[in-house]
């Protein structure tokens, strides 16, 4: 059986009652859309900022660096992350290491604006200072098993163990191994060669 079929002019077509009953399902499904883009829009991750990767790195560090085991007051003792000096991070730190765990231990992050405490913390980020600051504050945690992390050019040389380093918008570290050592840590091979740069590495 043949099917007889013509086209409909275009002008004749806007009145047709076909069209016109479609008209409203086509707008109602335009603002469908919209609104289903609007929401996968907000539903898409703000992207990270330089010191909430740092933050991640921070516990990075933690979780692949070995402490002695008289780095810690008893077997109950939380794992602590202190921020010396002005904190770069803000709250969003402690949102990011919530209820995290290092090495079985619960994760606390405590702030300390002017020095370093003498004792009780484990890894110690220390922000940009001057280095009259930053070489007293790294002195008077010298010989303690303390993990320092810094950001200033001359972290390494002063003495710290990891240095934050922005390449190309990156996020990267430098490692000084001696400094490692000379704390009793002992870091991962995997975290090594993570490494841009290491330092006093042996022969």
């Amino acid at each position: 059986m043949e099917v007889l079929t013509r086209e409909v002019p275009p002008d004749r077509l806007r009145t047709h009652p076909l069209h016109s009953a479609l008209r409203p399902r086509a707008a109602v499904l335009c603002l469908l859309l919209a609104a289903l883009a609007a929401r996968a829009a907000r539903a898409q991750p703000p992207p990270s900022t330089e010191y909430e990767v740092k933050a991640a790195f921070l516990y990075n560090f933690a979780k692949f660096v070995e402490w002695p085991a008289d780095a810690f007051a008893d077997s109950r003792s939380h794992f602590v992350i202190g921020i010396v000096g002005s904190d770069p991070f803000g709250p969003g730190i402690d949102r990011a290491l919530s209820n995290k765990v290092v090495h079985g231990r619960d994760l606390d992050v405590r702030r300390f604006p002017d020095a370093p405490p003498a004792s009780g913390c484990h890894l110690l980020f220390f922000s940009q200072a001057d280095s009259t600051t930053l070489r007293r504050n790294l002195q008077s945690v010298a010989g303690s098993t303390v993990l320092t992390v810094g950001e200033a050019s001359t972290f390494l040389d002063l003495g710290g163990t990891i240095r934050f380093v922005l390449e190309s918008n990156k996020v990267r570290f430098d490692i000084d191994v001696a400094s490692a050592e000379a704390a009793r840590l002992r870091i991962s091979s995997k975290l090594l060669r993570l490494a841009r740069v290491l330092r006093g590495v042996r022969p």
